[in-house]
C-alpha cells in the first residue's frame, strides 16, 4: 500500500512504510520525494546534521542557534502522512531522515574494530550456528560469499509514530 507525504497541501512524496513492523505505532520505510519533495528536503532534514556540530565541537550559541533554527524549519513544514485514499493518518511524530548523511556518519567515526569485535564463546558459537542455519537455507542458491555486491539505497526514509497503532496495516 501506498503512503505519502505532505506539507500544507502539498504533496512532497510517497512511501510503502515497508520496513518491518515495529512495536508502540512506530512504522518506516524508503521516502521518494518529488520534485517539491526534493526541495524541502534540507528543512526536513536539518536537524541531526546541527545537533551532531553542536554535540562534536561542544557547547556553542552560534551553533545551538542553528539547532533551534533547523527544529523551526522542520516543524514548519507541518508534514502529515495520507493514506492511499487521501486520508489523514494521525501521528504523534514524522521525521525524514537523510540516508546519505547517517552513511557519512559511519564513515567518519572510527571504531575500535579490536575493542568492538570481542566477543564471548557463547556470543561466537551462537554467530557460528546462526551462519549455518542461514547456508542451510539458501543450499542449491547460486551464491559466492567473496561478492562484495554494493547496494544503492533510497537517499531517504519516512519514520513515524501512530496515534492509533492500527491505523496503517
Amino acid at each position: 500500500m501506498q503512503y505519502t507525504l505532505w506539507s500544507k497541501d502539498r504533496l512532497l512524496g510517497e512511501t510503502d512504510l515497508g520496513f518491518i513492523y515495529r512495536e508502540n505505532g512506530f512504522r518506516c520505510g524508503w521516502f521518494h520525494p518529488n520534485a517539491l519533495g526534493e526541495r524541502l528536503m534540507p528543512a526536513a532534514t536539518g536537524v541531526p546534521p546541527a545537533m551532531r556540530a553542536e554535540f562534536t565541537i561542544g557547547p556553542d550559541a552560534s551553533l545551538h542557534a542553528d539547532i533551534l533554527a533547523a527544529v523551526d524549519a522542520e516543524e514548519a513544514l507541518a508534514l502529515e502522512v495520507r493514506g492511499s485514499d487521501g486520508k489523514r493518518i494521525e501521528t504523534e511524530e514524522v521525521w525524514v531522515v537523510d540516508t546519505h548523511y547517517l552513511l557519512s556518519i559511519a564513515q567518519l567515526d572510527p571504531i575500535d574494530d579490536e575493542e568492538m569485535n570481542k566477543l564471548t564463546p557463547e556470543q561466537e558459537a551462537e554467530i557460528e550456528e546462526w551462519v549455518a542455519d542461514w547456508r542451510e537455507a539458501r543450499a542449491g542458491e547460486e551464491w559466492r560469499e567473496d561478492e562484495d555486491e554494493e547496494v544503492d539505497m533510497p537517499r531517504y526514509q519516512l519514520q513515524l509514530r501512530l496515534v492509533d497503532h492500527d491505523a496503517i496495516p
